[in-house]
């Protein structure tokens, strides 16, 4: 292989490595995965250094992210391999040339000169990207082609972790669609700090933010600020059009709000209109409701008075139920996955 012709393909290739990193990047960040843990992770992943963090559990506890990961390590690995590969073709070139005594400078317009002079270009242009303020401009612009291309972004809401302070976090969410708690609803009547324990920072509307107070409703492409825990932000803007609101009424029969995520599980509120023919007249301990459901009753109000679970407690109609479990069992529980 021509010297110059090795250099170049060298170049061209790592210019590429550092284009991925970025575009791995921005698919993370798509994910809602903070801005500032990216980097380190796809670096990580990308050169199969293997270096691990607490912070790692945020990508593998998420199905997307996985499938991100594992692509950004098969390819890390190609490229390594490439990369090592054109680099002793460098060397064997040179080697070459030097016992020839070649002038590896001669006829500097040929072609495989004019591949190297692109090839510097591309790899001072991606040089350029890394400047910060330049960088953030073209993760924006990766942004917009990635949601352009994904038909499932135009079509549901995007979320990106801003900033974390403990376990609660600052949230940007692109609303695509409206979440049926919000539909045509002012914001004091969603409830958000009591069902989810959020609260809205600010609203972006077109190029103007517009003013939050309790009489303010949700828009179609609004992006909102909003703070409080990850799973709850999620479980309100993502997972509610599953689950067809984060409050179920179905066949009005029994009424569940989600109080709080605990990883897979879920601390709910259930009003009791019909009790469970499995739990009619049936004692706690004869229950089996972890057995079955993998689901504990925590406290019941019952005319204005808590009775704290026991083995011999039996739930009634009109009680009000906090219990703690996958959410899914417990709206398979009281019937409210029938439709």
């Amino acid at each position: 292989m021509n010297l110059w012709f090795a250099i170049s393909l060298t170049i061209a290739v790592i210019s590429l490595y550092l284009f991925v990193i970025e575009a791995f990047s921005v698919a993370f960040k798509l994910t809602g995965l903070a801005t500032k843990k990216i980097k380190f992770q796809v670096a990580s992943l990308f050169t199969g250094s293997g270096f691990t963090t607490n912070e790692s559990e945020i990508i593998v506890n998420d199905d997307r992210r996985r499938k991100i990961a594992i692509t950004c390590m098969y390819t890390g690995h190609v490229f390594s391999v490439v990369i090592m590969g054109l680099l002793i073709n460098v060397l064997i070139s040179l080697g070459t040339s030097i016992k020839n005594s070649v002038d590896i400078f001669s006829n500097p317009l040929e072609w495989y000169f004019i591949v190297f002079y692109v090839s510097v270009f591309i790899f001072l242009m991606v040089l350029v990207i890394k400047i910060p303020p330049v960088n953030k401009r073209f993760q924006l612009f990766l942004e917009r082609i990635a949601v352009k291309l994904s038909k499932r972004n135009r079509n549901n809401n995007i979320i990106t972790v801003l900033d974390v302070y403990g376990k609660n976090a600052i949230i940007e969410v692109i609303l695509n669609k409206i979440p049926p708690f919000a539909n045509e609803i002012p914001l004091y009547q969603m409830q958000l700090t009591k069902k989810y324990s959020i609260n809205i920072l600010s609203i972006r509307r077109g190029v103007r933010t517009i003013e939050v107070n309790k009489d303010t409703m949700f828009k179609k492409g609004d992006i909102i600020v909003i703070f409080g825990l990850i799973n709850d932000i999620k479980e309100a803007f993502i997972d509610s059009f599953d689950d067809a609101a984060s409050t179920i009424v179905v066949n009005n029969v029994n009424s569940i709000s989600l109080l709080n995520n605990y990883g897979g599980n879920a601390l709910v509120e259930v009003d009791i209109s019909e009790v469970p023919k499995e739990l009619e007249g049936v004692p706690m301990k004869d229950s089996h409701l972890s057995d079955r459901y993998n689901t504990s009753v925590v406290v019941v109000k019952r005319n204005n008075e808590y009775i704290y679970a026991n083995k011999d407690l039996i739930i009634e109609k009109g009680d009000v139920v906090t219990m703690i479990g996958p959410y899914q069992n417990i709206k398979h529980l009281f019937k409210n996955d029938a439709k």
